[in-house]
């Protein structure tokens, strides 16, 4: 019997509450209706207003607010009206129709089978990898002025997992065209984009991305 109830009040703390959106006072006035019912082995009972603010701590127009409330979620019925009190049937998490169940948590996404280039659709999670700079010249970026590109040229294979996608400025993603990523930023240097610093740091975080250490957080692009 101490099993079955301690599964009860674990049904009601991780499904009842949050499924149906029930605040403290409703909390508080559906475990006190409950201990007084199902817990004493009967579904319903007669309850005063007075004798209910009094144990619960709510005023007497509370109590009668949030058994109304209470009523339409479902958690109980108001099976009758007298001079002495309410009627009130209290229902269990499993017996409430319609209350869903939190459904058991996803499965690990394999990140290397995740297609980060086709419809942008994991954008933000790439420019958020990214810092929201181009991977190559270091220019701030947004999601309007960003572009998907693959740092070794497709033409090699064709590569749209997260080692070889990164977000790039529109001047990049032209000029860089089917050249290697390494040759590509050591252009930037010679021209003078990058300085000798952010030349060695690019080229490190290219070696770093295709050893797979430069992991997105796949949950930054959804909603994007």
């Amino acid at each position: 019997m101490e099993t079955e109830w301690c599964n009860i009040y674990a049904d009601v703390e991780d499904f009842l509450i949050p499924g149906l959106g029930l605040g403290a006072y409703d909390r508080s006035l559906y475990y006190h209706l409950l201990r007084h019912t199902r817990l004493k082995g009967c579904e319903s009972a007669l309850f005063a207003i007075g004798p209910l603010s009094k144990a619960t701590g709510l005023s007497d127009f509370k109590v009668c607010d949030v058994v109304r409330d209470l009523h339409q979620k479902g958690c109980l019925r108001i099976e009758e009206r007298t001079r002495l009190g309410h009627k009130i049937s209290v229902l269990l998490p499993s017996e409430i129709a319609g209350l869903i169940r939190p459904s058991a948590e996803a499965e690990p996404v394999d990140l290397l089978a995740v297609d980060f280039f086709s419809n942008r659709q994991h954008l933000a999670a790439i420019l958020a990898r990214e810092n929201g700079a181009c991977f190559y010249c270091l220019k701030k970026l947004t999601g309007e002025t960003c572009e998907l590109d693959h740092v070794s040229p497709q033409k090699d294979a064709l590569d749209n997992s997260y080692k070889n996608i990164v977000a790039s400025c529109h001047s990049c993603n032209k000029a860089k065209g089917d050249r290697p990523a390494e040759d590509f930023v050591r252009s930037l240097y010679r021209f003078g984009t990058l300085n000798e610093t952010e030349l060695q740091l690019r080229l490190a975080a290219i070696e770093s991305l295709r050893a797979g250490f430069l992991v997105p957080e796949l949950a930054a692009s959804f909603g994007s």
